[in-house]
């Protein structure tokens, strides 16, 4: 026969259990951040664990540059970023879940299917887009454009002999 104070302590060990990879699964999920960067370095997105933007930076350099270029830009890194948010999970809560669990796959698979995959031909790891070739050249710094010259200084007219049409006052009487 089973003894009942036997089954009660089982019950509640395995309830603790549960209860710290609870714990230890939001306390993963909480701090857990992905970020990437564009491939001139102006654009640096962070995601959290749901792939929500929690960060922004933007370098200097855009504002030489057309607002929706650039808008078009954050949107690519952003989904760039949020396409690596379920390897991220899977990598922080293996530990605590078990790689090959049930429920790590089912977690897996519902934030997959929630984040957007990768943009066509945008490279992983802040590689940016195109070939895999490195880009040679200029790259734009963080410098704030210069100031715009001053105005130009306006003379006075001139009085006197040279300004007859009008005498000395206004053409308004």
């Amino acid at each position: 026969m089973v003894d009942p104070d036997q089954l009660f302590s089982q019950y509640e060990a395995r309830l603790a259990e549960a209860q710290r990879k609870g714990d230890a699964l939001r306390e993963g999920l909480a701090g857990l951040r992905v970020s990437e960067r564009s491939a001139d370095g102006q654009i640096t997105v962070t995601v959290n664990d749901a792939g929500n933007l929690v960060d922004l930076k933007l370098g200097n350099s855009l504002q030489r540059r057309d607002g929706d270029t650039v808008a078009q830009d954050v949107l690519r890194v952003l989904q760039a970023a949020q396409s690596k948010v379920a390897t991220a999970v899977q990598e922080a809560m293996s530990p605590v879940l078990g790689a090959d669990s049930e429920a790590m796959a089912f977690m897996v698979d519902k934030l997959r299917s929630a984040q957007p995959p990768p943009p066509p031909g945008y490279r992983p790891g802040g590689g940016g887009y195109g070939s895999d070739q490195p880009r040679l050249g200029a790259i734009e710094d963080d410098a704030p454009p210069p100031p715009p010259p001053p105005p130009p200084t306006r003379r006075p007219a001139p009085r006197g002999d040279e300004d007859e049409d009008f005498g000395d006052g206004g053409f308004l009487r």
